[in-house]
């Protein structure tokens, strides 16, 4: 065998990546089944691979929640979540509960979350992503760089509940961290060198000003995600999400600005990530409003040609980050084998766990960028896998690849 050195790992098929993050504060279960057969169905809809997230505990009624307020009792969306849960149009936890305005008791968080872990489990179900949530009275949520009040994950607190995170099967969490541009896979992309450079400046005037848990270091402006010790011991893989120049609340109806064609242009140019920092169930529609207006389905009917033309791959934010991981910690070699290109896939050098053979689903959308001409076989522990050729890209390059993972299944949202 010899070496084949004209082999390149790729981010993606498409030129870039984004998913829609929606918190689920303030969704009810009509709006939840209204906005994804809107954007999920590819007959009555766009077509769009976009999952959402639950609370475990609500707190306004008819909220999207596994328990009612008492945080015991499985509501009447419980079935609905276990079914979005199961066909992935539900792929993130928005915390425990919703504690907006008065923090919950410890013991009752302690309960509710284990309960929830439990009926998951016998369910068969596990959560990958948490969301943090809310107002500094939501003291469940894990550590943030700007919210010293938060101690779900710390021994030290009553309200300390990061044990339950490891049977949930949760590996990445939003750390409540936001930025106003992708997050770029290219060192040479516009503001590649810039960025760092403000951030420093911004970081010595926190520190002046007795800030320094503010300061950012440049990993945590520059990467999708990276790994993050919790207080406990705890090893979780913490991401970033995008917010294009908004103050709260982002919703649906905002989507105008934090999709339109700037943002678009701006991640095709970096060829980056981006996982869209919103609301989707905000606001509730009243009797005979619209639920999109007219220029937020148009960002969304752009996005829809980008996604359906192959340019930016649109995808729930569980797969985006899984598929991040993989492109960022992959072990693999090239050969030649007579006339054929063998890529062995050798192991996950996973920061939280270790090196491990990867998962199928975390393989799914993996590509290469290989030479014109001859057959290519990706071999994962002595199995060949025959790879799909996504052809030329926009450069060029031939790319062949794995099959990226199929959308979550619209069983969900039938009643």
């Amino acid at each position: 065998m010899s070496p084949e050195p004209a082999v390149r790992l790729r981010p993606f098929p498409f030129r870039a990546a984004l998913a829609i993050c929606s918190d689920i504060d303030g969704c009810d279960l009509p709006t939840f089944l209204a906005v994804h057969r809107y954007l999920n169905d590819p007959r009555s809809g766009l077509g769009l691979p976009v999952a959402d997230s639950f609370f475990g505990q609500g707190r306004d009624p008819g909220q999207m929640a596994y328990f009612l307020p008492d945080g015991r009792t499985p509501g009447p969306e419980a079935h609905h979540i276990i079914q979005a849960l199961r066909g992935g149009i539900i792929d993130s936890l928005h915390s425990w509960g919703d504690f907006n305005l008065a923090a919950p008791q410890p013991q009752a968080l302690r309960s509710l979350a284990a309960r929830l872990v439990e009926d998951l489990h016998r369910q068969g179900l596990s959560v990958k992503v948490w969301l943090n949530h809310g107002d500094p009275c939501n003291r469940q949520n894990l550590r943030a760089r700007l919210q010293p009040g938060y101690a779900g994950d710390d021994p030290a607190s009553p309200y300390y509940t990061a044990d339950l995170l490891k049977p949930l099967g949760l590996k990445y969490y939003w750390w409540s961290d936001l930025v106003s541009w992708p997050l770029s896979n290219r060192p040479d992309s516009p503001g590649s060198r810039l960025r760092p450079g403000i951030n420093a400046l911004k970081n010595t005037v926190k520190i002046l000003l007795g800030q320094r848990q503010k300061a950012r270091t440049t990993a945590q402006i520059m990467e999708l995600c990276q790994p993050v010790t919790l207080r406990d011991g705890l090893a979780l893989m913490a991401f970033t999400r995008h917010l294009r120049g908004l103050k709260e609340p982002t919703s649906r109806h905002t989507l105008r600005y934090t999709l339109g064609d700037p943002v678009l242009e701006q991640l095709l140019a970096q060829e980056g990530y981006l996982i869209l920092y919103t609301h989707l169930g905000l606001p509730r529609p009243g009797p005979g409003e619209e639920l999109f207006p007219l220029p937020d389905r148009t960002a969304l009917d752009r996005l829809a040609q980008h996604y359906h033309a192959g340019s930016i791959w649109v995808a729930p934010t569980v797969r985006v980050l899984s598929h991040w991981l993989m492109t960022r910690h992959l072990v693999w070699t090239a050969h030649r084998e007579g006339e054929r290109l063998i890529i062995h896939l050798e192991s996950l050098q996973d920061p939280t766990t270790g090196p491990r053979p990867p998962e199928p689903e975390e393989l799914a959308g993996l590509c290469f960028s290989v030479p014109a001409a001859g057959e290519v076989i990706l071999r994962l522990a002595g199995r060949d896998l025959v790879p799909q050729v996504f052809g030329p890209d926009h450069t060029g390059e031939r790319v062949v690849g794995l099959p990226p993972p199929p959308p979550p299944s619209l069983e969900a949202l039938k009643l």
